[in-house]
């Protein structure tokens, strides 16, 4: 989402979140508890693969998301 924290880290549409706080990412499923165990205002060290393959990491401020 433009403006988000995970858009001022670099991520991009098509990334591919690979570990979050610690917690490897394997699916979205893992990808939602590795974000259910945090709240808003926590930081988050996250690593995404890009488009390209390459590897990044950044640390992130979790804001609260839109209701479902």
């Amino acid at each position: 989402m433009d403006g988000s924290p995970a858009d001022a880290a670099g991520l991009a549409a098509g990334d591919a979140i690979t570990a979050s706080g610690g917690t490897a990412v394997t699916s979205a499923d893992a990808q939602s508890t590795a974000r259910d165990e945090h709240d808003a205002g926590d930081s988050v060290r996250i690593t995404w693969t890009d488009a390209s393959g390459t590897a990044h990491t950044a640390t992130v401020t979790l804001v609260a998301g839109p209701a479902a």
